[in-house]
């Protein structure tokens, strides 16, 4: 089945930060808060080739209405909405006011205020399959994705009526190339869970207790970290953590085996292998039972199966005839190196790291972007305060945006460009103090950025208590902190300076960047 779909919208304001669900096989359940002044939150349960996937809440969930739109899907499905936009307050933002939907069957709404400028879906004779749009404290727009309706039911139909089996063709988004699926191999028991398809695979955690206990896959997708839920139970005795040197190193196939680990007790996985173009990590279990295999075909982009108490069973969705990198520079593994009493397999060792902050206040949700290699751009906004933050990463040589931390109100936006890697975030500097009626909360006033060349700012209004981290002596490759509707506080990652390291140029396989950087490490 195609999975592409053609787009629509969005229609409304682009404030706040734009959001894309994607394209699914259609939509089961949407579930919208709202109130007089317009659509605060939209929520969606889409299908999956049968498969129930829950997307994000966009928007804020604070109107006063809360309405669940349950459709009797694939026989009943969305065919149309439509709707208003404009200002809630003259020159303010533009948000969507109200929501109209319309099935095969039946109407829903109007959801909100019928006021401003009215939009409505300029097709007939197909399906909704996906959403898109921008949110802030509102639902400031929506669009849509739509195909033809026939082919998608009719798949759907027959699919549930004939029992297709596991193996089937899709598109990943972006990607020319057929996603094929494997598997599962194992018992019949637990709950069915799909993580759907990405571009790679980064990261596997596991936890075991005579089988499979647990699986949390962490995924690439077109450059940005996605965790997948973890799958299975809890109270494992033994942790593994494999990391791959991700897009060098990829995924290309798992082998294992599965079995009962009790006189008739169910079927789980009992032993897992993981196998990329570089290397095998594992057996992780106990190598006994029925074996199974997805042979190497390709780079594996998804993870799917059943879960209860243990990992019952486990399939793959492969990139098929992807063609994997040959390994033409040293391996800088040394497995396993013990962590906390976790094992983790394939960390290459890294330059000393610590971490200084946040330095603010005590409000909104605590975040933490994590570690890479270094700060390529800095999107800021500011009114009376820092609004917000997103920083855009390099790993690797891959560009890794964060996410949005704070919400970006009606205020200066400024783009803080860094030559990386010939010019490095070397320090953070500001100040944090109470805002006036905004329920005395301390919060980020203002930010300088330090660089190896330049220094960026003050951002907004140096008043309250200074800040500083440029006494310390590295670059930062991270930042943690908290945030609400505004950035409430920040903090950063650094790393000692590892001699030289401004001496080679840019991180690239050709130019040799692997193996400077691996003997920067080792040396």
């Amino acid at each position: 089945m195609n999975l592409e779909g053609k787009s629509f919208g969005p229609w409304g304001g682009q404030r706040g930060y734009r959001w894309d669900d994607g394209v699914y096989s259609g939509v089961r359940q949407v579930v919208i808060s709202s109130s007089s002044v317009g659509i605060h939150c939209i929520q969606f349960e889409y299908d999956k080739n049968g498969h129930a996937i829950w997307s994000d809440k966009h928007g804020a969930n604070s109107g006063t209405r809360s309405d669940q739109i349950k459709l009797d899907y694939p026989t009943q499905f969305l065919i149309s909405i439509s709707g208003y936009y404009g200002s809630i307050t003259e020159g303010g933002s533009v948000i969507v006011r109200s929501l109209f939907l319309e099935t095969n069957r039946k109407t829903y709404g109007p959801f909100g205020i019928e006021q401003g400028a009215p939009f409505s879906l300029p097709v007939t004779g197909e399906m909704l399959v996906g959403f898109h749009g921008w949110s802030s404290i509102y639902l400031d727009s929506i669009g849509v994705y739509v195909k033809s309706h026939h082919q998608t039911v009719q798949t759907k139909l027959l699919e549930t009526q004939r029992m297709i089996p596991t193996s089937h063709v899709s598109r990943v988004p972006g990607i020319s190339k057929k996603v094929l699926s494997f598997g599962p191999w194992g018992g019949d028991g637990g709950m069915i869970f799909d993580d759907g398809i990405y571009t790679g695979v980064r990261e596997v955690h596991l936890t075991r207790s005579g089988g499979l206990v647990s699986i949390r896959v962490c995924y690439d997708q077109n450059g940005k970290m996605v965790w997948g839920n973890k799958h299975g139970g809890s109270g494992g005795l033994k942790h593994d953590k494999i990391v791959f040197d991700y897009p060098y190193e990829m995924l290309t196939h798992i082998t294992g085996y599965y079995g009962s680990m009790i006189l008739r007790g169910p079927t789980v996985v009992k032993s897992i292998t993981f196998h990329t173009n570089k290397r095998s990590y594992g057996p992780f279990g106990d190598p006994q039972g029925f074996s199974f295999s997805t042979g190497s075909i390709g780079a594996v982009v998804g993870f799917h199966g059943k879960n209860g108490y243990f990992v019952h069973c486990i399939g793959v969705h492969v990139l098929d005839n992807i063609s994997v990198l040959p390994q033409s520079y040293p391996d800088p593994y040394d497995m396993p190196i013990l962590k906390n009493s976790e094992v983790v397999w394939g960390v290459p060792r890294q330059p000393d790291l610590y971490e200084s902050g946040p330095w603010g206040g005590e409000g909104g949700k605590l975040w933490d972007d994590g570690v890479y290699s270094g700060v390529k751009k800095i999107i800021l906004t500011r009114g009376d305060a820092i609004s917000s933050i997103q920083i855009q990463y390099d790993q690797h040589g891959q560009p890794v945006w964060s996410s949005l931390h704070g919400i970006p109100y009606d205020a200066c936006t400024y783009h803080i460009k860094i030559d990386y890697p010939y010019e490095v975030l070397t320090g953070i500097s500001g100040n944090y103090d109470v805002l006036v009626g905004d329920m005395q909360r301390r919060i980020i006033r203002s930010v300088t950025f330090h660089t190896s060349k330049a220094k960026y700012g003050p951002y907004g209004k140096p008043i309250g208590t200074y800040f500083s981290s440029v006494n310390k002596e590295g670059k930062i490759v991270g930042f943690h902190g908290r945030s609400g509707t505004f950035l409430d506080a920040i903090g950063v990652h650094m790393q000692h300076w590892v001699s030289d390291e401004l001496s080679h140029g840019p991180y690239s396989p050709e130019r040799g960047g692997i193996r400077n950087m691996l003997h920067k490490f080792y040396k």
